[in-house]
């Protein structure tokens, strides 16, 4: 029985590597920049470019799409106001709305699709619908080029249609109050993007953030976490009037009311438990009225993380939502008995490849914005394949951009200020509207080399969006910065047998190889590229709490060689600088500022290092100095108090100021110091990587540094 045993998993790992075995280049066209902006997502098919058409202001031709859709007039003249145009000044350039195309049901990707075409007598967009026709509008949005005197718009001609029918983003409001306003302001930026669903994750363990005016103990201030804004929820009016909000931005709402998991405060306020027959009968009759004021088709229910002590329990409340006209959306692994459920992949699952293959599904898998920093987060999204199919069809709809909240943040701007949102969400709208036709999971946690068709359409990609960036996001957090042209040599792990702050010989002279005790350590043949290098992916050790590792899962440059242990890394990199130049240093190590449950890092740095694990940096043989940490070392004290509860501040290198560092004209010796393992009572942090990149900064933007040039070697 062993021996079989043996075989089944072995055959099983062979099977499993053939499945993902990784397709060479990368077959999605690039796009070849001819508009004179940069467009996110990039249409499915872009033709002319040559040439401008100038104008002062833009207004709406008359008949048409415009009288069928009387928002359509709302909505260009937000766009005009949008890029600072006069409304009724001279010389508009008409924008002509021509009912035609698909008449398939709202909904589908036919229905979103549009073509839109720039001459010189106007701009005419032609679809079958109000979504359809908003989509055209907001690429029009950023058509539109300021010029010295008034605007110009490149003749083209945009054809145009989605990849998958679900593009959405997911807030998490039961762990951490946002204000309507907040949102409403999120969801106007989003539908620049194409994003077409706002999902709402109501109710959690500090909060039930839903009035329900039968039961006004669910929302008592007494129920919630003291440090989870008490007594902070939605009213029915507030939903209601947020849902049509969001239905002018051609958006849908989903609602999710986590159920029988995530639950404490439920119980707080009810005092019983969802799984008994109180806790399910107020839990209907707060579905009573809750349920009213979506109209979405589908309602989230949860069953995540959670025992099923009552086997009635999901069965039952899955009848009475859909008796109620609503189809049940489900987080997987979580309920799965019933088939029918849309499942929202997220964990294990790898995108549905663990679901029953008639069940439909919606990819969260590697879309999770609390395990992402801006550096490493972008790539790894811009590689993703959604639902792990090239387009979306009747099983695969779509994908859903999860911000979760488990720790406090405080305010609800830290949501823009300590994740990376804007940068990945609109990286996530472009992989979700043109889809991919690889699954590239090589790539997720590496840059790939340069020169390479990956490569070439990362660069091209980041540049568009360090555009939007620069024009688009004035005022707002935005922490990312090119990064494809930057390339490191790297060597090791050399073994620090525990003391991680050892000095190897790569601190004193760059050889090409190192004895060390019987071990000749040399660097790597290949380069890693970009500012943000990873050693070993966070999820190739996501599990080690428990011993459960998969190296190579995510597979990085250095992946073969330090496996799932401790060592220490060097990376190099030479910076020319055309001139002699005081810029800043974004430098970060490993992992400190994880905003996922208890595993956010339990030690500070001590004053006077960069991180708890012993890495560090120089630059020209000089050691780059840390700034002051204005936070400490909190020990795991369980949920609702202690470190999780304490607001992040300067944790994470990508929101925290940067330090000083002077570039001398020509070329600059950059070597940095990476670290795993525990030391000084600490377990280590999962992740592995280093960020390192001169920018500058403006106390808000991080922004590339002009004529720098990098060489590995």
């Amino acid at each position: 029985m062993y021996a079989k045993f043996i075989i089944l998993v072995f055959l099983w790992g062979i099977t499993r590597l053939a499945a993902e075995a990784q397709p060479a280049g990368w077959s999605l066209p690039t796009p070849q920049n001819q508009l004179s902006t940069s467009l996110i997502p990039y249409p499915a098919e872009v033709t002319g470019g040559k040439g401008t058409v100038r104008f002062s202001c833009l207004k709406v031709a008359g008949g048409g799409g415009a009288e069928q859709f009387p928002q359509l007039r709302a909505e260009l003249e937000e766009v005009a106001l949008d890029r600072g145009m006069v409304a009724g000044g001279k010389d508009c350039l008409p924008v002509r709305f021509v009912p035609g195309g698909s008449s398939k049901a709202a909904g589908s990707v036919e229905a979103e699709s549009y073509t839109l075409s720039v001459s010189d007598k106007e701009v005419r967009i032609t679809a079958a619908g109000f979504q359809g026709f908003f989509n055209g509008l907001q690429t029009l949005r950023q058509l539109i080029v300021k010029e010295k005197k008034g605007y110009g718009i490149a003749r083209c001609i945009i054809k145009d249609m989605p990849a998958f029918s679900v593009r959405g983003v997911m807030l998490d409001v039961g762990r951490n109050f946002a204000s309507v306003d907040f949102i409403k302001k999120l969801a106007r930026r989003l539908s620049h993007y194409k994003i077409n669903m706002l999902h709402l994750h109501l109710t959690d363990d500090p909060g039930w953030r839903v009035e329900v005016k039968s039961h006004p103990e669910l929302t008592d201030t007494a129920t919630f976490w003291k440090t989870r804004q008490p007594g902070k929820f939605y009213t029915q009016q507030e939903l209601a009037d947020l849902v049509d909000y969001c239905a002018g931005l051609g958006m849908r709402v989903l609602p999710e009311v986590d159920m029988p998991g995530h639950s404490a405060s439920f119980r707080k306020g009810v005092g019983a438990d969802m799984q008994s027959v109180k806790g399910m009968e107020v839990l209907k009759e707060a579905l009573d009225e809750i349920i009213p004021l979506f109209p979405d088709p589908w309602f989230h229910i949860g069953s995540d993380e959670v025992h099923f002590k009552m086997e009635a329990f999901m069965p039952e409340m899955i009848r009475y939502v859909r008796g109620k006209h609503k189809e049940v959306v489900v987080w997987s692994p979580g309920y799965v008995p019933d088939t029918a459920a849309v499942r929202m992949c997220w964990g294990e699952n790898e995108a549905g490849h663990a679901l029953d293959k008639s069940a439909r599904y919606i990819d969260c898998n590697g879309f999770y914005l609390d395990w992402m920093d801006s550096q490493t987060g972008v790539p790894q999204v811009f590689f993703q394949q959604p639902c792990e199919v090239p387009r979306g069809d009747a099983r695969a709809l779509g994908s859903i951009f999860c911000v979760w909240t488990d720790g406090a943040l405080g305010s609800e701007q830290r949501l823009l200020e300590q994740y990376p949102f804007y940068p990945c969400v609109l990286t996530f709208a472009e992989r979700i509207w043109r889809g991919s036709r690889e699954k590239r999971r090589d790539c997720m946690a590496r840059i790939p080399s340069k020169g390479t068709e990956e490569w070439k359409a990362f660069a091209e990609f980041e540049r568009r969006l360090v555009y939007h960036r620069d024009h688009y996001f004035a005022g707002i957090p935005f922490a990312y910065v090119e990064q494809a042209d930057m390339e490191w040599r790297l060597i090791g792990p050399f073994d620090h047998h525990g003391q991680n702050d050892f000095s190897f010989d790569p601190e004193r002279i760059i050889k090409e190889e190192y004895a060390v005790n019987d071990t000749v350590l040399g660097w790597q043949s290949r380069e890693a590229c970009g500012g943000a290098v990873q050693i070993r992916s966070l999820y190739d050790m996501f599990n080690a709490h428990r011993k459960v590792f998969r190296p190579g899962h995510w597979p990085t440059l250095m992946s073969p060689v330090v496996g799932t242990g401790p060592g220490t890394c060097y990376a190099l990199t030479y910076i020319e600088s055309p001139v002699d130049q005081e810029v800043w240093l974004m430098f970060g190590l490993n992992g400190m500022w994880g905003h996922s449950g208890g595993y956010r890092s339990g030690r500070a740095p001590e004053q006077g290092s960069w991180d708890y694990e012993g890495g560090d940096v120089w630059l020209n043989d000089e050691r780059v100095n840390p700034p002051h940490w204005p936070f400490q070392s909190l020990p795991w004290t369980g949920w609702g108090r202690g470190r999780i509860e304490i607001p992040l501040t300067q944790e994470g290198y990508f929101f925290r100021p940067p330090v000083k560092i002077h570039l001398k004209k020509g070329m600059n010796k950059m070597l940095v110091r990476t670290v795993s393992g525990p030391w000084k009572g600490d377990l280590g942090d999962r992740k592995w990587q280093f960020c390192c990149m001169p920018v500058q900064w403006d106390g808000l933007h991080y922004t590339e540094v002009k004529g720098l040039k990098y060489h590995a070697r």
